[in-house]
């Protein structure tokens, strides 16, 4: 099952492209965030266009619009929070159109709870096609050996746990349970490559430093 969480404005396109790029299908679900007073009629004609194309699909796709009252900022960040973290399946989060106010706190929510999101992305105005992002976890907490780790990779990489054992004078064990917690929280990037793994230094892992 996919969830797809965007915020929407006046232009169905960006939604269009997030639904063209992942594919859906019966079962999965849109949730399209919109002001809880609707001040322009374009916003509206783009929820029905959405649901249109959604129904020419298949009639069992769901499509949801989640209400926020953009004068309460607070609220906004924590109704979608609560949002992404009752969301099902794989989520997609859209960081791209509508109201600005919006978009802010729907970017704070995706920022606390990246490791619920499967893919975000964003819409280019410039080129005018849907790029993935990747969103750092800037809320993990590091203990000082997996400093020591993230500082030895950047400097390094690509590496191996046996040179970052070899360089610290950590045993391969630890180095090796700690790269693959760091992994989980995104501050890692391990990729197989023939008999060993290289590892990489991610966005995340260059904040957290």
């Amino acid at each position: 099952m996919k969830t797809y969480i965007s915020l929407s404005g006046f232009d169905a396109s960006q939604i269009v492209s997030l639904i063209v790029k992942y594919g859906i299908e019966g079962g999965d679900r849109i949730v399209l965030i919109r002001p809880e007073e609707e001040r322009d009629s374009r916003g509206e004609l783009t929820v029905q266009a959405v649901r249109d194309l959604s129904r020419q699909i298949d009639s069992r796709i769901d499509l949801q619009i989640h209400r926020v009252d953009h004068r309460d900022f607070e609220g906004m960040v924590v109704s979608l929070k609560d949002l992404l973290e009752g969301s099902e399946g794989q989520v997609f989060a859209n960081l791209s159109g509508g109201p600005r106010e919006i978009f802010l706190a729907f970017t704070i929510a995706c920022l606390s709870h990246p490791l619920k999101i499967f893919r975000a992305t964003n819409f280019s105005d410039i080129e005018r096609c849907l790029n993935e992002i990747e969103l750092p976890n800037i809320a993990a907490v590091l203990e000082e050996k997996q400093k020591r780790i993230l500082n030895d990779v950047l400097e390094s990489q690509p590496t191996t746990i046996s040179e970052i054992a070899r360089r610290l004078g950590i045993s391969e064990s630890t180095v090796s349970r700690q790269v693959a917690r760091l992994a989980d929280l995104k501050a890692l990037e391990i990729s197989p490559t023939g008999k060993t793994k290289e590892i990489r230094i991610t966005l995340t892992g260059k904040i957290l430093l």
